[in-house]
């Protein structure tokens, strides 16, 4: 997402746009950003400082480190960003931060949810769906 940084003034200028997750390089072993990741930033001027303000969705595809089972998500996450004007160019693109934060937000473990039961160690069971068959309960 780029603006022209002489366009940001006081008051806020929203935008809103569209990218294929895929072109971001977001996704790992265990997790897959598909479709579109969707942005709505407000920018704003406050002296020599510009405010963005972003709402970020996004889905993706998940193995749960739990139970192993792969399952959807869509992720809502607002982001807040501050840039001094005398570091910046001709255009603001926020993009790579974007893209940073949603890197640096992500849990070291994913789960399907957050009351997932995992794998019996002994039969392995999905215990969300099935009960545990060993003779000795793990």
């Amino acid at each position: 997402m780029r603006i022209e940084v002489n366009k940001i003034k006081e008051e806020e200028i929203e935008l809103v746009e569209d990218v294929d997750a895929s072109n971001w390089d977001l996704s790992s072993f265990d997790v897959k950003f598909i479709g579109k990741i969707h942005f709505r930033c407000a920018f704003s001027r406050c002296g020599q400082e510009i405010i963005v303000n972003a709402e970020v969705a996004s889905t993706r595809e998940i193995l749960c480190s739990r139970c192993l089972t792969q399952t959807q998500q869509t992720v809502k996450q607002d982001f807040k960003f501050f840039f001094n004007v005398n570091d910046l160019g001709a255009v603001l693109e926020v993009d790579s931060a974007i893209r940073e934060e949603l890197l640096l937000n992500f849990p070291m473990k994913v789960l399907c949810s957050s009351s997932c039961r995992g794998l019996c160690a002994g039969c392995n069971a999905n215990l969300n769906i099935e009960k545990c068959k060993c003779k000795d309960k793990y």
